[in-house]
């Protein structure tokens, strides 16, 4: 079970209920990408930002029952997560995955003004639309 060094449980989860359970219902492959993102970058990533009292809450585990997104997403099975990165664009953090750079991301979504990033079991980095 890996442990980010640069995130809390609040930032991947979107109520305090499931602040037990985080490191459980998010795939270690996610936890070890967002760590990676951060350390590459050298800047704050934003990824859920509700326990400060903004507005994003979704963008990491979201519960089975949420209207937000496919049916099956990715994010309701802790293998997926939205994010920004301080002053780089979202279109650089998708070339530098398309670059490798993050070998553990396998889906990016296309034509979003943030990064979707996920784990899903495919054998080379496939981009969807949203």
């Amino acid at each position: 079970m890996y442990k980010p060094k640069y995130f809390k449980w609040y930032e991947f989860m979107p109520s305090k209920e499931y602040e037990p359970y985080w490191l459980i219902l998010m795939d270690d492959r996610i936890l070890i990408t967002a760590d990676e993102i951060r350390e590459y970058y050298g800047v704050p990533v934003t990824i859920n930002n509700w326990y400060w009292g903004g507005n994003l809450k979704n963008r990491g585990f979201r519960e089975m029952n949420t209207t937000i997104g496919a049916k099956l997403s990715q994010h309701k099975f802790g293998r997926a997560f939205d994010f920004d990165v301080k002053n780089v664009s979202a279109e650089q953090v998708r070339n530098d995955i398309r670059k490798g750079k993050f070998p553990l991301i396998t889906c990016i979504e296309k034509n979003v003004s943030w990064v979707h990033a996920d784990v899903r079991n495919v054998k080379r980095l496939f981009e969807v639309n949203p």
